[in-house]
C-alpha cells in the first residue's frame, strides 16, 4: 500500500458543512470506516494459526501436568506453553527448530554468494578471497601477506 492509496485525513468529518446540523451517527460512521485500511488476509490467517498453536501448547502442557503429578503454576498460561513444548520434545511430536541460524563468518557467507552471481572472469579472484578467509589450524584465519 503506498501513501498515495491512503485517504487524505484534510476533509473535514462533518458531511454537511453549510447547515449547523450535526450529523448523525451512520453517517459519521460511513465516513470514519472508509478511512480505515483493509485488512490484510495474509496476516489475520498467520494470527489464526499462531492463536492455535498456542492453544494447542497449552493443552499439551495440561497433559505434561497430569502425567508429571505437577500443580499449576502463577504464570499459567506462560506455563502451559512451556510445559506444553517440553511435551512434544519428550514424546516427539514435533522436531525443536533453531530460531537463529549458527553464526558463522559473515564475509565468507557473503562471499559465497557473491561468487554465484559475479561473472565468469571475475570469479577466481572471488573464490581467492574466500579461500583466504577458510579457517586455519585452531580457528585462525589463513591470510596470505602479499603487501611486500
Amino acid at each position: 500500500m503506498n501513501e498515495s492509496d491512503l485517504p487524505t485525513t484534510d476533509t473535514p468529518l462533518l458531511i454537511n458543512n453549510t447547515s449547523d446540523t450535526t450529523p448523525t451517527l451512520a453517517e459519521v460512521v460511513a465516513q470514519t470506516t472508509s478511512l480505515v485500511p483493509p485488512v490484510d488476509p495474509v496476516r489475520s490467517a498467520a494470527g489464526r494459526l499462531g492463536g492455535r498453536r498456542v492453544h494447542e501448547l497449552a493443552a499439551l502442557g495440561r497433559v505434561y501436568e497430569q502425567e508429571h503429578g505437577m500443580k499449576a503454576g502463577r504464570q499459567r498460561l506462560k506455563q502451559l506453553v512451556q510445559l506444553g513444548r517440553k511435551y512434544e520434545a519428550e514424546h516427539g511430536l514435533q522436531v525443536a527448530k533453531p530460531r537463529r541460524k549458527r553464526k558463522g563468518d559473515a564475509w565468507q557467507e557473503f562471499l559465497l554468494a557473491f561468487a554465484r552471481v559475479i561473472k565468469g572472469e571475475h570469479r577466481p579472484d572471488v573464490e581467492q578471497l574466500i579461500a583466504a578467509l577458510r579457517p586455519g589450524p585452531k580457528g585462525i584465519a589463513t591470510v596470505t601477506n602479499q603487501a611486500a
